[in-house]
């Protein structure tokens, strides 16, 4: 059954995804999300951590560096599928609003963007 109040939130996406791949932290997270363009703040993120904690998304563990306990989030085996379907949201969404000339644009920045980044400094 499709619910009729939207559920994207872009950080949590964003959230979401690189906790599939790796295990992260808030200031991680943050400088990560300012790579994109997105100013967040620990206010603004570490809500959106919890709040996946408690909808069984994320584990969360805890460690101590440099003298201070850092939180890191990972994926859970309910957060993959509750991530695949915002994915397939999203795609639907890109599906219907934007051009395949726009798409084709938008996946050409991504290539030249990773390549550069397996290049040697």
């Amino acid at each position: 059954m499709r619910s009729s109040k939207p559920t994207f939130d872009f950080y949590e996406l964003h959230i979401l995804h690189h906790a599939s791949d790796r295990q992260l932290y808030g200031l991680w997270m943050i400088e990560e999300l300012a790579e994109h363009g997105y100013q967040v703040n620990a206010s603004q993120l570490y809500p959106r951590f919890h709040r996946l904690e408690e909808k069984g998304y994320l584990d969360r563990s805890e460690k101590v560096v440099d003298g201070k306990q850092r939180k890191y989030y990972r994926l859970t085996r309910e957060g993959k599928a509750y991530l695949k379907e915002q994915k397939r949201r999203l795609l639907e969404l890109i599906s219907e609003a934007l051009t395949v000339e726009e798409l084709s644009s938008a996946l050409e920045r991504r290539r030249k963007r990773e390549e550069a980044k397996r290049l040697p400094a």
